[in-house]
């Protein structure tokens, strides 16, 4: 083949590829043009240079955040525990002079500080002889041989021990009394694991330690002591001690100790790895990470802005719904006679993708003006079935509210949905807002209403007093419940309308035989008036927030 033709073949099929890589590359911009990641490569060469410049001042930073964060949960538990240990001490000040005989006055003394302090295991009162003569359950006959008091004027503490009533290892806290007799408490140490449970997720050691030679009396971790102080860390020359040490684990760790004021030979002590409490922290090897991390973070944002411009508020609530961004919060109903859990509600909130939790005012007009509460309220079902099967299973007559309009029950499949839940929920309650209209005479309505009946769904009137029709619904609608709103209990003890209007609602409501619930209780006077009045279920923050169920159960 003559060389001419091959070298115009040859460019030829360059001149292609090169327009072909052209046609892509400009592509490519087109489509980035119109993604807009511009803004997102011009964030990115921007951050480079205070990236850069603030490297070793970020450094420094976040280990100070660290160490400050470690402090912080140190000294909450350590706080907590300090805080107990005083009321102990304030509390044996009391028995001061209280009869060693071991008469009425002195088990009913002793008593008194037992429950009042309630994870107090047992009480004592001592001789100066090392008689112990009686506990807080009664007088020893014969007293007990103990360990002599010591002549000291502040707490001290011996042990462990085990309790011999629970066989529970036990610290026992005493003080000796002017007279030189002791008083003592014992508490289970199993107590202190619930003080420091907080800062145990962020230390590998907390442990209660004797201040003099370290010998640990309650541990959480594998307990350790420094090694390369200039000086031994016990007997603790000072009330509190931090840095950084190698320990006899051969690990390096940042250690924290205080003595406790209330008791001077007790200490608290927590550490944590180094290598664990700046795992994370911002270095020179993750600037090229946090480069693409940047980027991605600009370009999500970006991509997500431009799709959501073009979403209308309708779509994006299908979207929700379809993807379950809604979850539920769940209120308690309380039974004032008893103090007891009687039911809970089922409230709706929105775990949003980029805004985080939206409560229902941000979207539940919306939800009404596209006719999704169906939809909507049918998530909640099924959010409740997750959520509160470990409830019920401890409390297996717990009521569950949820909140319905007069559209839920014209709808069949929804019906069919309530029945089917109520097999899982026993005593499920349904909340018709009164505000809602409700066609009573509706033939689905009355179907639908029928089937609730026959299956035990209780059914329940929602903020009383606030809409038009609530005679009406008193007289055609199969209530058990009547839910007063909480712009009747504000007004309790106040000149408002409200406030009269709401003895007639509670006699109405008590005449027709009706389960009355007081929503909105916020402080114990409101509280105390309508016990008065004889409404003992109540719902509000006296009582506790709306709260997702992992905070709820807690």
């Amino acid at each position: 083949m003559p060389l001419e033709i091959i070298f115009e073949l040859s460019s030829t099929i360059a001149k292609r590829l090169i327009s072909v890589a052209g046609q892509g590359t400009l592509l490519m911009f087109c489509r980035i043009k119109q993604l807009q990641l511009k803004p997102a490569l011009f964030a990115l060469l921007c951050s480079l240079f205070p990236i850069i410049i603030s490297y070793f001042w970020i450094v420094e930073t976040s280990k100070q955040q660290r160490r400050e964060a470690f402090n912080h949960d140190y000294q909450i538990t350590f706080n907590n525990i300090s805080h107990n240990l005083k009321a102990i001490d304030q509390q044996f000040e009391q028995l001061s002079h209280v009869s060693e005989q071991c008469q009425e006055d002195t088990l009913i003394a002793l008593r008194k500080v037992h429950f009042k302090i309630s994870y107090i295991a047992e009480m004592g009162l001592v001789s100066q002889h090392g008689k112990l003569l009686c506990s807080s359950w009664g007088k020893l006959d014969p007293p007990t041989d103990v360990l002599k008091p010591i002549n000291s004027k502040v707490l001290r503490y011996f042990g462990p021990l085990v309790l011999e009533y629970t066989k529970e290892p036990a610290m026992v806290v005493a003080k000796t009394r002017p007279d030189g007799s002791e008083v003592n408490a014992a508490i289970p140490l199993e107590v202190f694991r619930s003080f420091i449970e907080d800062t145990s997720q962020s230390s590998d050691i907390v442990a209660l330690s004797d201040s003099q030679n370290g010998t640990p009396l309650f541990v959480s971790g594998s307990y350790s002591l420094p090694l390369n102080l200039n000086s031994p860390l016990f007997p603790l020359q000072q009330s509190k001690t931090s840095g950084f040490a190698q320990f006899d684990d051969d690990s390096n760790k940042y250690f924290v100790s205080e003595v406790f004021p209330a008791l001077p030979g007790l200490v608290l002590v927590a550490s944590r790895p180094t290598s664990e409490l700046y795992k994370g922290v911002y270095c020179l090897s993750l600037v090229q990470l946090s480069m693409y991390t940047l980027l991605l973070c600009c370009t999500v944002f970006l991509v997500y802005r431009h799709r959501s411009q073009r979403l209308s508020q309708r779509s994006r609530l299908k979207l929700a719904l379809k993807n379950h961004e809604f979850i539920n919060y769940y209120q308690a109903i309380f039974d004032t006679r008893n103090s007891q859990l009687v039911a809970v509600e089922a409230l709706v909130r929105w775990m949003h993708p980029v805004d985080g939790l939206r409560y229902p005012d941000a979207f539940l007009p919306d939800i009404d003006r596209y006719r999704l509460q169906v939809a909507l309220t049918e998530q909640v079902i099924s959010n409740l079935k997750n959520d509160l099967h470990s409830l019920l299973a401890k409390c297996p007559q717990l009521k569950v509210n949820i909140n319905i309009t007069g559209q839920h029950l014209k709808d069949a499949s929804f019906i069919k949905q309530v029945l089917s839940a109520h097999a899982d929920f026993p005593n499920l309650c349904l909340e018709v807002t009164e505000t809602e209209l409700v066609e009573i005479d509706s033939p689905q309505v009355q179907q639908s209403l029928q089937s609730l009946k026959e299956q035990g769904v209780k059914l329940a009137i929602d903020d009383f007093g606030t809409g038009y029709a609530g005679l009406q619904y008193l007289q055609q609608l199969p209530l058990d419940a009547l839910k007063i709103d909480r712009s009747f209990v504000v007004a309790i003890n106040t000149n408002s309308p409200q406030a009269k209007v709401l003895d007639g609602v509670i006699d109405l409501a008590l005449n027709l035989n009706l389960q009355i619930v007081a929503e909105g209780v916020e402080n114990q006077q409101q509280a105390n008036y309508l016990i008065s009045k004889g409404v003992y279920l109540h719902q509000g923050w006296l009582y506790g927030k709306p709260q997702a169920i992992n905070k709820f159960s807690e």
